[in-house]
């Protein structure tokens, strides 16, 4: 009965060892797999960075041009040259003449 005893101690402790192996690798792999999900989301986010620092870019030099145009606006003499020279307005007793583009 001694050697049954000492077979079923060393076969339960295989058995152990197994599922703490067992236990182990399940582990590892689920933290290497959720280590390449925070990779991908990690170039992803960097990627979308880039396409919205562009963005942020073309609509700061929108603004830009928009604040230059408001203050051209402003001024009266700019607003008569661009309504007298774009559509024709003229002042009392002033002709204006319009000569078509010379073609080459």
């Amino acid at each position: 009965m001694p050697k049954k005893k000492k077979r079923l101690k060393k076969s339960l402790r295989y058995t152990i060892l197994f599922v703490i192996c067992a236990a182990m690798i399940a582990g590892i792999i689920y933290f290497v797999m959720n280590a390449n999900r925070e990779i991908r989301t990690t170039f992803s986010l960097r990627a979308d960075l880039k396409v919205y620092e562009e963005q942020l870019k073309a609509l700061e030099a929108e603004r830009d041009s928009l604040v230059n145009q408001k203050e051209k606006l402003t001024d009266e003499n700019y607003v008569s040259n661009v309504a007298r020279g774009k559509y024709l307005f003229s002042k009392d007793n002033e002709q204006i003449y319009y000569f078509p583009p010379l073609d080459d």
